[in-house]
């Protein structure tokens, strides 16, 4: 009985590993043709509308882009076109085969059934999800990053030049991407210099000393010649974000709730057991590796504690910064529950108790799933899971946000366009790319109606950012984007309502532009408003007569 209960769970971990890879993928295309781009993901966009390729590879600017991204971003829209699955397609990309290659990178160190739980974590956890479903560089450097360092791992103890060649590819790409990856390189680095120096002073030579001096010279050269030119040209970009903030302890307790997924402190003290179960028995089977990663993640936060980037109190920012981790920190609680689970399932007299502990792992897995912030993100329609509202905290109610909006009433326009007949969707005009400084995110999760994003530029402006330019020769295609002036040119048979916000919303919120003149466009071309009030107006296209009294 027990031998066929474990030849039965054997046989179906290839149909566990495809329902894993399926699981992730359809987490990390929920509503993706949908998503509105927003908060940092303008970065890139306002930037390769402003600069040519010399000034985009010559500076980071005011607000962080990545350079490389960027650059393939303007040569799309001149060369071909730029539209939203493009944009999003590496970070998926490599979000994607994170749950695949990760998991075998660490076949050394975890047996098959811990690889496929942390596959598993992999695939659910939200922090990964955003970063595949985001168009900034995490997702790519999780996966280069984790390479780079499993790599030179391997070249030291396994040899193989490829290896050697593979972490340098990978840890330049990282770096260039997004320069603070360069912290767990130079990390690596030194524990391996270190190693050499031990060997030599041990009268073991010095070739092992010179080969990774060798190694991390010409990864440290080619590191210098992509990201030092836009420092040293652009310095002040990088000097006014320097020494503005600390990691405090506040920062450090989210971080762990981020990365294992859970908006509840005693939720990630009860996960802190399998992480550091899973810590005891990695430095069982191989103390070194254990150390050297957490070295790599010691050094890197010291690092960025000293550096002191601006908003790194914020957590959301920290694990961004030290994402490299990221699945090492999962792989640890992998581990920890497929022999914790093992090993209470032995003492319970359990048969099988290794296939039974997978099954319990994935179980939990689930439960982990189930306790995160994605039931709640996910429960309807949502263009917005990329702002910082259900990024920054997976507590929502105790999120900054919480305070910033207070507690949102949905206001009297919304509920009648709610409560219209028929198939509509809202058109919103202006707005603010962040997300502290426009409610509209917020409204939709009581409207649960599809949004657009109306550009005012060319009808009331030339240009505002969150938007793109009117008139230009790259050719950038936002599905959720409509300029005004289209809506006033042609005949339209979709059902839309145009909302014109008069005022910001929250006192902290930037100015909006002045509307007069689209608002007047729009009364000329369709008549009078549907709603209006003192906040804002509602044209409905196709005209029909006002909802009545404001």
């Amino acid at each position: 009985m027990r031998a066929s209960f474990s030849q039965a769970v054997d046989r179906s971990v290839p149909l566990a590993w495809v329902l894993v890879v399926v699981a992730g993928l359809a987490l990390r295309l929920w509503q993706l043709e949908a998503q509105i781009l927003i908060d940092d993901e303008w970065h890139a966009i306002h930037r390769l509308m402003q600069a040519g390729y010399r000034d985009i590879l010559l500076s980071l600017g005011h607000a962080d882009y990545s350079i490389p991204l960027t650059l393939l971003f303007r040569w799309l829209a001149e060369n071909a076109v730029l539209n939203d699955w493009l944009l999003r397609a590496l970070p998926l990309s490599f979000g994607l085969a994170t749950i695949v290659l990760v998991p075998r990178l660490l076949s050394p160190w975890l047996d098959t059934r811990e690889q496929l739980v942390l596959a598993a974590l992999i695939a659910v956890s939200p922090l990964l999800i955003h970063f595949s479903r985001y168009v900034r560089p995490y997702s790519m450097t999780v996966l280069l990053g984790f390479v780079a360092m499993v790599m030179l791992w391997r070249w030291w103890h396994d040899g193989g030049r490829w290896r050697g060649l593979l972490f340098a590819v990978c840890a330049v790409l990282a770096a260039w991407l997004h320069a603070l990856t360069a912290l767990f390189t130079g990390a690596a680095l030194l524990w391996l210099t270190g190693a050499g120096l031990v060997r030599w002073h041990r009268g073991e030579g010095t070739r092992d000393l010179l080969r990774v001096l060798a190694l991390g010279g010409a990864t440290t050269l080619a590191c210098c010649a992509l990201v030092l030119p836009p420092l040293l040209s652009d310095p002040h970009s990088i000097a006014v974000k320097a020494g503005k903030h600390r990691i405090g302890g506040e920062t450090l307790l989210r971080s762990w709730e981020l990365v294992l997924g859970v908006g509840s402190p005693w939720l990630g003290a009860v996960l802190a057991v399998p992480v550091l179960a899973g810590m005891v028995e990695l430095g069982r089977r191989a103390p070194g590796f254990l150390a050297y990663w957490l070295w790599m993640l010691l050094f890197s936060v010291a690092a960025l504690q000293a550096i002191g980037p601006e908003w790194i109190l914020n957590a959301l920012v920290l694990v961004r910064y030290t994402a490299v981790a990221q699945p090492f920190v999962l792989a640890l609680a992998a581990v920890g529950l497929v022999v914790g689970s093992k090993r209470l399932l032995a003492l319970a007299g359990a048969p099988a108790a290794g296939p039974a502990a997978m099954l319990a792992a994935l179980a939990a897995v689930a439960g982990l799933f189930l306790a995160g912030p994605l039931p709640t993100v996910y429960s309807g329609v949502n263009q917005f899971t990329n702002s910082v509202r259900y990024q920054l905290d997976y507590d929502f109610e105790r999120s900054v946000y919480h305070e910033l909006m207070g507690d949102l009433e949905l206001p009297e326009a919304y509920r009648r366009m709610a409560a219209e007949p028929g198939d509509w969707e809202i058109v919103e005009t202006a707005w603010h790319f962040e997300s502290h400084n426009t409610p509209i995110h917020q409204f939709q999760i009581e409207h649960r109606m599809p949004i657009r994003i109306g550009m005012i530029s060319g009808l009331c402006t030339d240009f505002t950012w969150g938007e793109l330019e009117p008139d230009s020769d790259q050719d950038i295609r936002l599905s959720r984007m409509v300029f005004l002036s289209e809506l006033l040119e042609r005949e339209r048979r979709d059902n839309l309502f145009v909302v014109f916000h008069r005022r910001p919303h929250f006192e902290h919120s930037r100015e909006l532009p002045d509307l007069s003149a689209c608002i007047a466009a729009f009364r000329e071309r369709f008549g009078a408003p549907w709603f209006e009030s003192d906040g804002r107006v509602v044209f409905r296209l196709p005209g029909s007569a006002p909802a009545g009294d404001a």
